[in-house]
């Protein structure tokens, strides 16, 4: 029975409800000795949300369920500034971020897999796949992507890449009197119903607003009896350790010390490799843009059996092509036709095979070398 009386009438009951008015008097005296504004800024969430719906003119402001809590239409937008609707509403132009809600519809969707192993490099692959797989021009677009894991290779991704025209974004912000400086992020809406997630995205960087000086504020009074038992405490406790602290730093040093010098050396050749890599590709046509170039080229008839490059010259590459063709007199024409290939030729006599039933060719043609850039 005295338990159940301390525990109920005392701990639960008694200190519980004093406990609760002490930090409730504790936070109104504490506002109280700042003037209104400072308190109202002292309270406020910021990093609110107002939404604008492609084809509308006016904006919402959401929770964070996506429900609407208030808006500024679009005549209010036309007869001041955004500033100005803000201010009405005693918010600030920073603690406020604009986000446009376009159909999925109206986004071009590309997929493809990647390895898993190559995720740290996915912003470099999706810049290269759309400005090689795709019509658009990366300048014209905004484009976001999602990853998930492949359904059948465990260790690949695949990817998904959001790509939306941004003159369309454009035009649904002047509808709306508003700039696409204005505005912070854009999510698809209706891909849920495709069986697809949308990315959020991000058109400017997000602003963190700092709680810095309202946490030290707020906790100062309440943590300087804390702070001075943690203060006492630690300066026992490091007395103690300061000896083996120091040998567990030098060890950690050195660790951290070999480990660098592994990283530098490993950073040293693979920085020659780039240099080589970048001036081959600088120089002339990729492995692959040759070989995608040769089969279509050939016509469908023909087959390769060798493929390879050489140097017939210092700085002159030339590709040496054996294979079967139904007819090889001709094929030196074609070469010469595709703007990577010039001064084709046979480099030994046709022969005709009784099995295959086609003629056997060897062709060499010389690389065109790259135009400098700037130039047509």
């Amino acid at each position: 029975m005295p338990s159940e009386f301390w525990t109920r009438d005392v701990l639960e009951g008694s200190l519980k409800g004093a406990a609760r008015r002490f930090l409730a008097w504790y936070r109104r005296e504490f506002f109280s000795l700042f003037p209104p504004e400072t308190v109202a800024w002292l309270t406020d969430r910021g990093d609110r949300q107002l939404i604008l719906r492609a084809g509308e003119r006016d904006l919402w402001c959401v929770d964070s369920r996506g429900a609407p809590l208030w808006g500024v239409t679009g005549d209010e937008l036309a007869s001041g500034s955004l500033e100005e609707a803000l201010t009405r509403r005693d918010l600030a132009r920073n603690a406020v971020r604009i986000g446009v809600e376009i159909d999925a519809g109206a986004f071009f969707i590309r997929r493809f897999d990647i390895p898993a192993a190559a995720a740290a490099n996915l912003p470099k692959l999706l810049v290269s796949d759309i400005e090689r797989k795709t019509p658009f021009k990366l300048a014209d677009v905004i484009y976001g992507h999602t990853t998930a894991k492949h359904p059948t290779a465990p260790d690949k991704l695949r990817v998904s890449v959001w790509i939306l025209r941004q003159d369309f974004l454009i035009a649904s912000l002047q509808y709306a009197g508003l700039a696409l400086a204005d505005v912070a992020f854009v999510r698809p809406t209706g891909a849920q119903a495709q069986g697809d997630a949308a990315p959020v995205i991000t058109l400017a960087a997000k602003t963190e607003t700092s709680h810095l000086f309202r946490n030290l504020a707020l906790g100062l009074c309440a943590a300087t009896v804390v702070f001075a038992a943690i203060g006492v405490a630690a300066t026992l406790w490091r007395q103690a350790a300061l000896s083996e602290e120091l040998d567990a730093k030098i060890q950690e040093a050195s660790a951290r010390a070999a480990k660098v010098r592994q990283v530098v050396d490993r950073a040293s050749s693979e920085s020659r490799l780039l240099s080589v890599l970048r001036t081959a590709r600088r120089d002339g046509p990729l492995f692959a843009d040759l070989w995608e170039e040769t089969a279509r080229i050939l016509p469908d008839s023909a087959y390769v059996t060798d493929f390879r490059l050489s140097e017939t010259k210092p700085n002159e590459r030339a590709l040496d092509i054996v294979g079967f063709a139904s007819s090889a007199v001709g094929l030196p024409a074609l070469f010469n036709k595709s703007p990577l290939f010039a001064d084709a030729g046979l480099t030994a006599p046709i022969t005709p095979d009784p099995r295959e039933k086609r003629e056997g060719f060897s062709l060499q043609a010389k690389l065109e070398a790259k135009k400098p850039e700037g130039r047509k």
